[in-house]
C-alpha cells in the first residue's frame, strides 16, 4: 500500500485524501442523522401506542385484581380495543389480589375476538354442572315464587354465559396461532421487531399482585418511514458527495497545477528569464509568493554560476587557466589556428622532483614555487597562447606559430626561464635547483586534412603524445624538452619523437 502511494502525484493524492476526508464526514453525519430520526420516528410511534392504552390500564387492573372476567369481554370493551389504530393482538395478564389466581385473556380486536388463556382442565366441567344444578333448581321452586324464580333465572344465564365463555375460549385457544413472541427485553417499555415490522408495547397494570398489557401494532408505516428515510440521506449524501468532489478538484486544479508547472520548470535546464509570463507571477497569494522566490532563485543561481565560472576559468594559486577552462577552451583553440593554417603545439609542463621540495621546504615555499614557475612560463608567451595549470606541479600550454621550429624554440626558452631563476632545491639531483621538464607535441593539416578532421579526438592525441614525449625527458635525465609530431589522422601508435634537448 505504501508503495502504491508513493507512485501517486500530488494532484491525485491531495484529491484522493479530501476526497476520503469528505467521504468519512458525510458518512459519519448520514449515519448520525439517520439514527436519529429512525430513533425519534421509532420512539414517537411507541409513544401513541403507550397513549392509546393508558386509558384501558385501571379497568383492566381492577378486573385482574377481582377476576372479573365478563367486564373484560363485554362487548364495549372489544369495541374499545378494536377502535386502536394498527392493534393487531392485545394479552392481559396478571394475578388475582384475593385467590393468587392467574388470569390471562387474549384479544384480536381487527377480527372481534376475545378469549380466556389461563383455563384450568376441570373448570369447563364445573361451569356444565353448575348450569345443570340451578336447571334442576329452578324446576323444584314453585311457579308463583316470583322472586326466587327471578334470582335463579338471573344465575341460570351467568352461568350458561360462562359456559359458552368457556367453551369458545377451548375452541379459540386450540385454534389460534400466534403469531408473534413476546421479547424478552422492552427498552424501556416497547420493543420494534424489525423481521415482520411489529411493534411490541408492554405496559404493568396496577392491581395488588401486578399484572402487563402485551398489545402488538401493525408497523408496516415504520417500514415505509425507514425506506424513504433511507433513500433521502443516500441521494443527500451523493449530492454531498459529488460537490466536494468537485470542491476537491477545483482545489487541487487552484494549488497543484501551478506546482507542477513550476516542477516542471525545474527539471528543465532555465534561467529566471525563462519565467516570464508565467501567470502565477500574477498571483497574490502563498503560489504567487512561491513563483516570485523561485523567480529570485534563478536570479541569484545565474548570478551565482557566472561568479563561480569567472573563478574556474582561473587557477587561484597562479593566475593561469584552470584545468576546467583548459577541457573547454583547448578543442576550440586547436580547430581556430589549425584551420588557419598555423602550427599547433601543446606542451606539458612539470617540475622535476616536486613533491621532494615539498618535504624539504614545505608546502608554503612550494606555493611559491609553484607561482614563480607559473609567471616564468607566462612571461614568454604571446597574447594568443594559452597557460593552464592542470594539476599540482604540472602545466599544459597551447600556443600556435608558422612551423615546428618556433614551437621548439618557445618550449626551451620557458625550460631556460625556470632553470635561470635559481630557486635553490636540494631534493632534485645533479641540478640542486628547480627545473622543468617539456614534452611537446605539435600538429599542422593540409587542407584537405582539416575538412574531416576530428578535433575533439585531436585534442585527446595531442595530449597523450606530449605526456609519453614527458616521460621520454623523465627517463633521460630530467631538465629537458621533447616533441613528438602529430598528423591527422594519425597512425595507430606511430607518434615519431624528434628528441630531447637540454
Amino acid at each position: 500500500m505504501i508503495a502504491s502511494a508513493k507512485k501517486l502525484t500530488v494532484s491525485k493524492t491531495l484529491f484522493l485524501s479530501h476526497l476520503l476526508l469528505a467521504l468519512v464526514i458525510i458518512g459519519g453525519m448520514s449515519v448520525a442523522r439517520y439514527e436519529s430520526e429512525w430513533y425519534r420516528q421509532v420512539n414517537f410511534s411507541a409513544t401513541l401506542a403507550k397513549q392509546s392504552l393508558q386509558s384501558q390500564i385501571h379497568p383492566f387492573s381492577a378486573a385482574v385484581g377481582g377476576i372479573n372476567y365478563a367486564a373484560m369481554t363485554l362487548p364495549s370493551t372489544i369495541d374499545t380495543l378494536s377502535a386502536i389504530e394498527n392493534m393487531l393482538f392485545v394479552e392481559i395478564s396478571g394475578v388475582s389480589d384475593f385467590s393468587r389466581k392467574s388470569v390471562v385473556v387474549r384479544y384480536v380486536p381487527n377480527q372481534s375476538k376475545v378469549w380466556r388463556a389461563d383455563l384450568a382442565s376441570d373448570e369447563v366441567k364445573q361451569s356444565a354442572d353448575r348450569v345443570n344444578k340451578l336447571t334442576g333448581m329452578l324446576k323444584l321452586v314453585e311457579s308463583y315464587n316470583t322472586l326466587q324464580v327471578r334470582k335463579l333465572n338471573y344465575l341460570l344465564e351467568r352461568a350458561k354465559a360462562e359456559q359458552r365463555l368457556l367453551a369458545n375460549s377451548v375452541r379459540k385457544e386450540e385454534t389460534f396461532e400466534l403469531k408473534w413472541e413476546k421479547p424478552t427485553t422492552f427498552s424501556p417499555y416497547y420493543s420494534l421487531d424489525e423481521s415482520t415490522y411489529t411493534l411490541h408495547v408492554l405496559l404493568p397494570l396496577r392491581n395488588q399482585n401486578g399484572g402487563s398489557i402485551w398489545a402488538v401494532f401493525d408497523a408496516q408505516e415504520l417500514r415505509d418511514f425507514k425506506q424513504s428515510l433511507t433513500y433521502s440521506i443516500v441521494l443527500e449524501a451523493l449530492i454531498a458527495l459529488s460537490l466536494a468532489s468537485l470542491v476537491v478538484y477545483w482545489v487541487a486544479y487552484w494549488i497543484v497545477r501551478p506546482l507542477k508547472r513550476l516542477a516542471d520548470s525545474m527539471s528543465k535546464t532555465v534561467n529566471y528569464r525563462s519565467l516570464d509570463g508565467f501567470p502565477e507571477l500574477e498571483r497574490s497569494d502563498e503560489i504567487g509568493q512561491l513563483a516570485q522566490a523561485y523567480r529570485g532563485l534563478l536570479l541569484k543561481i545565474d548570478q551565482q554560476l557566472d561568479s563561480l565560472r569567472a573563478k574556474s576559468d582561473a587557477d587561484s594559486l597562479t593566475g593561469l587557466g584552470s584545468r576546467y577552462k583548459y577541457s573547454h577552451a583547448a578543442s576550440t583553440y586547436i580547430e581556430r589556428n589549425l584551420r588557419a593554417g598555423k602550427a599547433v603545439g601543446l606542451l606539458i609542463c612539470d617540475i622535476d622532483n616536486f613533491k621532494a621540495y615539498n618535504d624539504i621546504y614545505g608546502h608554503m615555499q612550494g606555493d611559491k614555487a609553484l607561482v614563480t614557475v607559473a609567471a616564468q612560463l607566462q612571461s614568454k608567451l604571446t597574447n594568443v597562447d594559452l597557460a593552464f595549470r592542470y594539476g599540482g606541479e604540472e602545466f599544459v600550454i597551447l600556443c600556435c606559430r608558422r612551423d615546428k621550429a618556433e614551437l621548439e624554440r618557445v618550449g626551451e626558452q620557458m625550460r631556460r626561464a625556470v632553470e635561470e631563476v635559481n630557486l635553490s632545491h636540494s631534493g632534485n639531483a645533479g641540478y640542486g635547483r628547480i627545473t622543468i621538464s617539456i614534452g611537446g607535441s605539435l600538429a599542422q593539416l593540409s587542407q584537405a586534412q582539416n575538412e574531416v578532421a576530428d578535433f575533439d579526438a585531436m585534442v585527446e592525441s595531442l595530449f597523450s603524445t606530449a605526456d609519453k614525449a614527458l616521460y621520454e625527458c623523465k627517463k633521460a635525465g630530467r631538465n629537458r624538452t621533447a616533441w613528438a609530431s602529430v598528423f591527422y589522422p594519425v597512425q595507430s601508435g606511430s607518434y615519431p619523437l624528434l628528441g630531447c634537448k637540454k
